[in-house]
């Protein structure tokens, strides 16, 4: 919905020609989310006392009797809500119960914009809330679909110098390994190779490495995400698995450094050679087919080819998993005049509702999609404001090319 619902003056009232039991409905999903949430109680005070049973039996008075006076709950209710329209009401469920999970003052903050543009006064942040409590159990149903699968595994993460010559931009070097390997079976499901030893982001991505793309192997971006139920992190723990695991509920320990046989094997085999990165990486890859039967480079590489031109946005597992976006780096952007957020010569703009257009120069951060350049993640005070796509990459239909090239650089 691309309408500014303000901008509609004329449009009926979210309460207006109520059928028999919708007022009744809403008075009871807002009680519902007070019992689990009784702070609601102290932005919406007149809900206490309020009682949705009671409110059904007054209105079939009202019918059998016509003389009862009119229900004060009633009147209390489409009291504090008449300023609402339908195509206001509309707007805060696609804010709110969308699985981007904004929070009830990112969708405040968006409506109040959306009125300052079209001239109109803004809705109280409490009537907003009171929209988006009414709302709670679509937005938990679009929880409920998440394709998450929790494996019993746990799985290490930790980073190891090599002794293998390799060439780059600053000379010969000997690179570091990042690896996350499956304890039990001591897979190794994903690695990326790093000139100096590894910042948390790189620790953080090659997590994000492991659960996507073995289980897209042989799917169009699997729709379901497997992570582990424990995770040991070489030390320092980096704050972004942190709240990815707290997302996932996962056990996390952070373990010193260890050492692993596997590449100190093919060290060994490598020890008199100076190699080319790309060629290295090539190597490891074949290395890991041979031993465990998965190629995590060469999973990435097929995973892009199935992109090949023409993507939908909602194949992006950014979408669909929570705890992902927790995983990547953040940028500093400001959005233009026109709604668009540069970067990296790509303009990004909000396809679905459009909210960036009011937020002109606002000072943003941004997360761009490690499965696209299309795609990126954009945050206002911390908080997630929208997705939004390149509008160079996007096709009419809506899709998008995920490269400017066919492929990324191999490795990335």
């Amino acid at each position: 919905m691309k309408t500014n619902p303000f901008c509609l003056p004329d449009a009926p009232a979210w309460l207006e020609d109520d059928p028999i039991q919708q007022i009744p409905r809403l008075l009871e999903r807002l009680l519902e989310v007070a019992a689990h949430a009784p702070h609601l109680y102290e932005t919406l005070p007149w809900l206490k006392g309020m009682d949705a049973w009671g409110l059904v039996q007054e209105r079939f008075s009202e019918l059998i009797f016509p003389d009862t006076p009119p229900s004060p709950q009633e009147a209390t209710l489409t009291g504090f809500f008449a300023r609402v329209t339908e195509p206001i009401a509309k707007m805060v469920e696609a804010l709110y119960a969308s699985r981007l999970l904004r929070d009830t003052s990112t969708v405040g903050e968006i409506l109040s914009r959306m009125a300052q543009d079209a001239g109109r006064e803004a809705l109280p942040q409490e009537v907003v809330t009171g929209i988006c409590a009414s709302l709670v159990r679509r937005r938990l149903d679009a929880l409920g679909q998440e394709p998450i699968r929790p494996q019993a595994a746990t799985w290490k993460i930790t980073w190891h110098p090599t002794s293998v010559w390799v060439r780059s931009p600053m000379g010969v070097k000997k690179p570091f390994l990042v690896l996350v390997t499956d304890e039990a079976t001591k897979k190794i499901l994903a690695f990326r190779c790093t000139s100096d030893p590894p910042n948390p982001t790189e620790v953080s991505l090659v997590l994000y490495d492991a659960l996507v793309f073995p289980s897209s192997a042989e799917r169009h971006f699997g729709w379901h995400l497997s992570p582990p139920t424990r995770l040991c992190v070489q030390s320092p723990l980096p704050k972004a698995i942190q709240l990815a695991a707290l997302v996932w509920r996962i056990e996390v320990e952070e373990i010193p450094q260890q050492d692993c046989a596997f590449l100190q094997a093919l060290d060994r085999e490598l020890a008199s050679r100076i190699l080319d990165p790309v060629h290295y990486l090539r190597i490891l890859d074949r290395a890991c087919e041979r031993a465990y039967g998965y190629a995590p480079l060469l999973a990435k590489q097929r995973r892009v080819q199935k992109n090949a031109w023409c993507v939908h946005p909602y194949n992006d597992p950014l979408r669909h998993y929570l705890g992902l976006r927790e995983l990547l780096p953040s940028f500093p952007a400001i959005i233009g005049e026109d709604g668009t957020v540069e970067w990296q010569g790509w303009h990004y703009r909000d396809s679905e509702e459009d909210v960036l257009r009011y937020f002109p120069h606002a000072a943003v951060m941004i997360r761009p999609s490690p499965s696209t350049e299309a795609t990126i993640s954009v945050y206002w005070n911390e908080a997630i404001l929208c997705y939004a796509t390149a509008s160079e990459l996007q096709h009419p239909d809506g899709s998008y090319r995920p490269y400017w090239f066919p492929y990324p650089r191999l490795g990335e």
